[in-house]
């Protein structure tokens, strides 16, 4: 233990010098990610016991304080598992909300219309060709445009399966990362110090974790953490359990193979689904498990009411392709697919003999009447029809509704379903910049108030410097003397 005024003076100039480089490591990473303000613990040195009394023995450096706030961390990262999961989720739906494009002139509502209307014009002209062409061409178009937006949305489904995967690599990258921290923070804090700028390099992993997968942490008293995905453990200590992305087959299985078939998450060895799923990590599964196969269900009802509904109705007529009386039966209007190949929206189709010869579109319903018009009038009345098409949803719920009600319920489903989205990502938007700014507060780094410390210290350091002159002084007036 150093003594006397030298000694103090010696001790406060270390002391203020170590200070002082903490103050610049501050003001030197204002403007680093993730990294935590530090501040300089001092202590007055033990005092020495003299018969006159106890003599102080200057100041002591305890270590380097790490600033910052375990539940502020927590409400953030709550914060921003939120947001991002209704930012992807949103992001997402408008990209389905495009593939509509509703209101338009090309879009599904009008070209439905286009193709009753087409079934209308034909009836006041039963005979006209060119009017049966006009109705060959609409029908193509409408099942053209199921066709499109089947192939649109697979597109969607596969890019989200791809975020998916990639997500799944960059959850088990970060989680090793971590794992490899928690060893070396043990490691470097086994004397008894924080590794501050290793903790800030943790701490920033952990946030993106919590953004990606809604991760929760739990702190042990060695100074590592415990990382939880749903109710199971991703990282414990060193060690971090692998995430994988595996197909989901429903059981049993269907008699019709799905055209979206669920995925899950496993984590490490375990066969059982990963749950309950938070961030991003949730709203891509739900697109990939609900959104998507809900919307594509559908419209494959759509396509397979409006398929079997029009071929009723045209399989009672009778064509007259050679002119001669009585005609002959006519056939389906749209392909009516099989039983493992039923119709839906990627595969419906005008029916080959539509396709190769209008001629074959009846419009009579009397085999001894070219011109009757009582098939195209039945056609055309399908367009006022309030129970074409019966949708039972995933919950088991049905509804009932004509081929344009029920498109139109579909689109608009689709808008309040990203308007909702939006409306979360405004809300939780705030309330993460909140949380953000709280724990900046503590933990961020203010240039203003290092420069006011910065003084200080170098105030306490100068007046260090001049009790080391003082002493001096006083030390050559004694030998003066002698």
């Amino acid at each position: 233990m150093t003594t006397g005024l030298f000694g103090i003076a010696r001790t406060a100039l270390l002391t203020h010098q170590t200070s002082l480089q903490v103050v610049s490591q501050n003001v030197a990473n204002a403007e680093t990610p993730g990294y935590s303000r530090q501040r300089p613990m001092l202590s007055a040195a033990t005092p020495v016991r003299m018969p006159y009394g106890n003599i102080g023995t200057g100041v002591r450096f305890d270590g380097i304080e790490r600033q910052r706030d375990v539940l502020l961390d927590r409400a953030f990262r709550t914060a921003s598992t939120l947001l991002g999961e209704s930012t992807y989720r949103r992001d997402t739906l408008q990209q389905v909300e495009d593939i509509f494009g509703e209101p338009s002139d090309s879009g599904m509502a009008a070209t439905l219309d286009q193709f009753w209307s087409a079934f209308s014009d034909l009836s006041t002209t039963p005979g006209s060709l060119s009017a049966k062409a006009v109705v060959q061409q609409r029908g193509r178009q409408l099942a053209q445009l199921f066709n499109d937006y089947d192939t649109r949305l697979t597109g969607v489904r596969e890019q989200v399966t791809s975020r998916l995967e990639t997500s799944v690599a960059e959850i088990n990258q970060l989680a090793e990362q971590v794992a490899e921290l928690n060893d070396r923070i043990v490691t470097s804090e086994a004397g008894g110090s924080v590794a501050a700028d290793l903790r800030d390099r943790r701490d920033l992993l952990l946030d993106d974790l919590s953004r990606l997968a809604g991760t929760r942490v739990e702190s042990q008293k060695d100074g590592s953490v415990s990382v939880l995905i749903g109710n199971s453990t991703l990282v414990d200590g060193s060690s971090a359990r692998e995430l994988r992305l595996a197909p989901d087959p429903p059981v049993p299985p269907p008699a019709v193979t799905p055209s979206d078939m669920p995925v899950k998450l496993l984590l490490g060895n375990s066969i059982d689904r990963l749950a309950p799923l938070a961030g991003e990590l949730k709203s891509m599964v739900d697109v990939v498990n609900t959104d998507v196969p809900t919307l594509r269900s559908r419209l494959d009802t759509l396509a397979a009411s409006l398929a079997s509904t029009v071929n009723a109705a045209h399989s009672a007529g009778f064509v007259f392709p050679t002119g001669t009386i009585p005609g002959t039966a006519a056939g389906n209007f749209f392909d009516a697919g099989t039983v493992t190949d039923p119709v839906r929206a990627g595969t419906i189709r005008l029916d080959a003999t539509i396709a190769a010869n209008a001629a074959n579109i009846a419009t009579s319903g009397d085999a001894a009447a070219p011109l009757d018009n009582a098939v195209a009038l039945a056609l055309s009345a399908l367009r006022n029809d309030s129970t074409s098409v019966s949708w039972t949803s995933p919950s088991g719920e049905t509804e009932t509704a004509g081929f344009n009600t029920f498109y139109r319920t579909t689109v608009t489903r689709i808008g309040l379903d990203v308007r909702s989205a939006d409306d979360d990502v405004t809300v939780r938007t705030t309330l993460a910049d909140q949380a953000d700014t709280r724990r900046q507060a503590v933990s961020g780094v203010s240039t203003d108030e290092e420069l006011i410390m910065l003084m200080r210290v170098q105030q306490s350091y100068v007046a260090a410097t001049k009790l080391i002159k003082t002493a001096d002084e006083m030390l050559q007036t004694i030998l003066s003397l002698v």
